[in-house]
């Protein structure tokens, strides 16, 4: 940004709105959010008492009407225009959500969230209006609250953080601004916590991959495996009658009075238990073979078993029916007389998500869980799946920095969709599969010119010619009327191919990579236009994705660097510039953003917001927006 080769490049267009620094007037309301985070948290689904679906993405708390598919949300919205680290968490979460609890056992109507961040803050708030009741702050030094608890009766909460010596804390409701207690539970990190049911105590229970803790009256007692195995836990709960029970690595149970065990039982199958939770006389646990079992407490008989085909992360029971949030990114209700089983959510699950496109009727998405998912926006579900590739191989240069688990080849994070009806995947190996939008689950040509991952591709106005951006620098033009016949390179950006817009009659690409170059080329000879900046003040862009230009020159915020800026679109009617950025916001601003204009903020995402798009044609009035490693979508209403 200390050279910023872009300016020489950039000139003003010959027609564009009247310049206004005020904030555009468009409201934009979260409509509903496509996620459920499973890869790092556990215990995070249940019934509220109004029966609907609580949960957590991202920052969101979430309250799901399971008959009208509609949601409610505890934050979200607009937001102050500063990045996580320096914008407020007093009313709402503005970091990843990592932990959540319900009083299942009080009502119902009180839920906990903690989050990460620099200032970890935990807050209450009601299951049936999402409205915040009560706030507490963790010290700075603890990183992140790793589990949380509310009693029963709602009036104590209990914690335990990220800190290196993992701190538990205990918070009386009545009073937040400093813990009751407070005590080191050691070098062990705690994954699980679980106040005890039996009425008229606040004795409480942390579990870990090491063992666990038992907190009474001020006292800690390291949890005892006396002839049983010693073996770390997932997950924790108990019952009303002063027992705890752990969910191990061996598959088994184990029941604890106090820190004492008292018996180990296992009807879970094989793999540890990753969910467990006792409702009403009733122990419900799940293990990594996909199996719940339901258990009576009183006689430790199991009573039947469940399969949900994959490792269960959350459980929760109501009124003869049993929720699970599964480590697949779904929330299933299955009832527990028919065995009937309803999917109420689907996500993606690894890694990050990158890949956003959309056409007059549906939205798609893909990343690096070996995932394209079709998304109806007006009935809100994911309508078709389909995988980014069977084969697995790995890039031929660099990789995508990546958490997810599948190889490049079956890591997506770059989409594109032509007005002829084509679905262009790009992976992180460098190849192109080729999809039919009627059956994109079928590839009809694969590609494999590039020697890097891509994260950008466009089809040509009239669909074509296809344009994808890789991170070997080049720009690869396809003959889509040709069977995808490679028609050349553009070679003379020096850095990752980040943004591509097409002029209107196909005769122009203009292009920005990581080094900051704002670059135009003609088509289809792939030949640069130095002079292209002048030569373009007078044409019309299909779009408006290029993040350096004089229409979008005012959206970085003083003291950001050019790598701020993840995604930029423009309104189908012109008006309105929405942008998605490291702060993890989805930003507006009138059409041109020229230096000191006013932004209007949207926050609901926890991590860097990689892709926006309104919506065109039969979605107008729509923006959707992918926040990478929060593996969420959001979508906005106007």
């Amino acid at each position: 940004m200390a050279v910023k080769p872009w300016i020489g490049a950039v000139k003003e267009p010959d027609n564009h709105p009247d310049p206004n620094p005020e904030a555009p007037d468009c409201v934009y309301n979260l409509e509903y959010a496509y996620g459920y985070r499973c890869q790092d948290s556990r215990q995070n689904v249940y019934y509220s008492c109004d029966d609907e679906i609580c949960y957590m993405t991202a920052c969101l708390g979430v309250m799901l009407n399971k008959d009208s598919n509609t949601q409610k949300f505890f934050g979200g919205g607009e937001a102050d225009s500063a990045s996580k680290q320096t914008s407020s968490s007093k009313e709402s979460h503005n970091n990843d959500i990592m932990c959540m609890d319900v009083n299942t056992s009080g009502g119902r109507n009180r839920a906990v969230t903690g989050q990460v961040g620099k200032w970890p803050a935990v807050f209450v708030w009601d299951t049936t209006t999402g409205e915040k009741v009560q706030r507490f702050a963790l010290d700075k030094q603890s990183r992140a609250v790793a589990a949380v608890a509310i009693s029963p009766d709602g009036t104590h909460i209990a914690t335990v953080d990220k800190h290196n010596d993992h701190y538990f804390c205990l918070w009386n409701c009545g009073d937040n601004s400093s813990p009751v207690f407070k005590d080191k539970s050691g070098p062990d990190p705690s994954m699980d916590l679980c106040f005890s049911k039996q009425p008229g105590s606040y004795a409480a229970w942390s579990v870990g991959p090491k063992g666990g803790l038992f907190w009474d009256n001020s006292d800690k007692k390291k949890l005892a495996f006396g002839k049983f195995d010693r073996i770390g836990f997932a997950c924790c709960t108990s019952d009303d009658q002063g027992n705890m029970y752990a969910g191990a690595a061996n598959s088994l149970i184990y029941v604890y009075g106090g820190n004492q065990p008292r018996k180990a039982i296992g009807f879970t199958g094989k793999g540890f238990i990753g969910a467990i939770n006792w409702v009403e006389g009733k122990l419900y646990a799940g293990s990594r073979s996909g199996m719940v079992s339901v258990i009576d407490s009183a006689s430790m008989e199991c009573l039947e078993n469940i399969d949900f085909g994959m490792l269960p992360r959350a459980i929760d029971a109501k009124d003869g029916n049993l929720i699970v949030g599964l480590r697949n990114g779904s929330i299933v209700q299955c009832n527990l007389e028919s065995k009937e089983q309803t999917t109420y959510m689907q996500s993606h699950n690894d890694g990050e998500v990158w890949g956003l496109a959309i056409d007059d009727a549906f939205v798609y998405t893909s990343g690096d869980d070996n995932q394209v998912k079709k998304w109806d926006p007006f009935s809100r579900t994911c309508v078709e799946t389909a995988i980014v590739n069977e084969a697995s191989r790995k890039a031929k240069k660099n990789r995508a920095s990546t958490l997810g688990k599948h190889p490049d080849s079956q890591s997506a994070r770059g989409l594109a969709i032509s007005c002829n009806g084509h679905l262009a995947v790009c992976a992180n190996d460098g190849s192109v599969t080729i999809r039919e939008l009627g059956d994109f689950g079928t590839t009809i040509k694969e590609l494999h010119d590039s020697e890097e991952w891509i994260e950008v591709a466009e089809y040509s106005p009239d669909g074509s010619m296809l344009a994808v951006g890789s991170h070997d620098t080049n720009i690869y033009l396809y003959d889509v009327n040709n069977d995808y016949a490679l028609l050349g390179k553009c070679t003379k950006h020096n850095a990752t191919i980040t943004c591509i817009d097409w002029s209107m009659d196909g005769s122009y690409i203009r292009s920005v990579c990581n080094a900051y170059e704002l670059l135009f080329f003609n088509m289809p000879d792939c030949a640069q236009d130095p002079s292209g900046a002048s030569n373009t003040t007078g044409t019309d862009w299909a779009t408006g994705h290029c993040k350096f230009g004089w229409c979008v020159d005012g959206i970085f915020p003083s003291g950001t660097d050019g790598t701020h800026i993840n995604g930029v679109d423009l309104s189908e009617d012109q008006t309105t510039i929405c942008v998605g950025d490291d702060y993890g916001l989805v930003t507006l601003f009138r059409n041109p953003c020229r230096k000191g204009h006013q932004p209007k903020s949207l926050r609901g995402h926890s991590e860097h917001v990689v892709r926006v798009k309104f919506g065109r044609g039969g979605l107008n009035g729509y923006i959707f927006s992918v926040g990478g490693y929060d593996q969420t979508m959001l979508q906005w209403k106007l």
